[in-house]
């Protein structure tokens, strides 16, 4: 059998809401909230030509109103300026994909983990999903599975 606790609303603690710094034991460096996202992500280094070895792909861990930090397939250094574009997970009018784009300084890495700045973003349609898309992407990659048997 559950017991209830019966403790006044000024009793109970929120701890999702922002306590006073000294009362934190781990402080957070970050002063804007940042928000979990599960998207991909591509990127190329800007000021290093166009070569394949500049490009690269990751996937979004978590983003904020001006940071974002993602797993990279290759090594990224600190204080490299790149572009990149990800997919968004909201559609525009419940149809059309958008993609965000933006540049941004890399501030640090662990490991395959990067975070970097958010400068200048800016949503760019992606194209519509319909059945007939949908269709068209289901023969194709049935057509490459067979060009290419596992």
């Amino acid at each position: 059998m559950l017991k209830r606790l019966h403790l006044s609303i000024r009793q109970l603690r929120d701890t999702a809401l922002p306590t006073d710094d000294s009362t934190l034991i781990d402080k957070e460096r970050r002063k804007r909230l940042r928000f979990p996202l599960n998207t991909e992500l591509r990127y190329q280094v800007c000021g290093r030509g166009r070569g394949e070895s500049d490009r690269g792909t990751g996937q979004v861990r978590d983003i904020g109103s001006r940071g974002l930090a993602f797993l990279a397939d290759r090594p990224i250094e600190p204080g490299w300026r790149l572009s990149v574009s990800m997919a968004w997970p909201a559609r525009l009018d419940n149809q059309c994909m958008l993609r965000l784009g933006f540049e941004g300084v890399v501030l640090r890495t662990h490991g395959s983990l990067v975070v970097l700045t958010i400068e200048r973003p800016e949503f760019r349609t992606a194209g519509k999903i319909t059945p007939a898309a949908r269709e068209e992407i289901a023969a194709m990659t049935s057509g490459i599975g067979a060009l290419y048997p596992t």
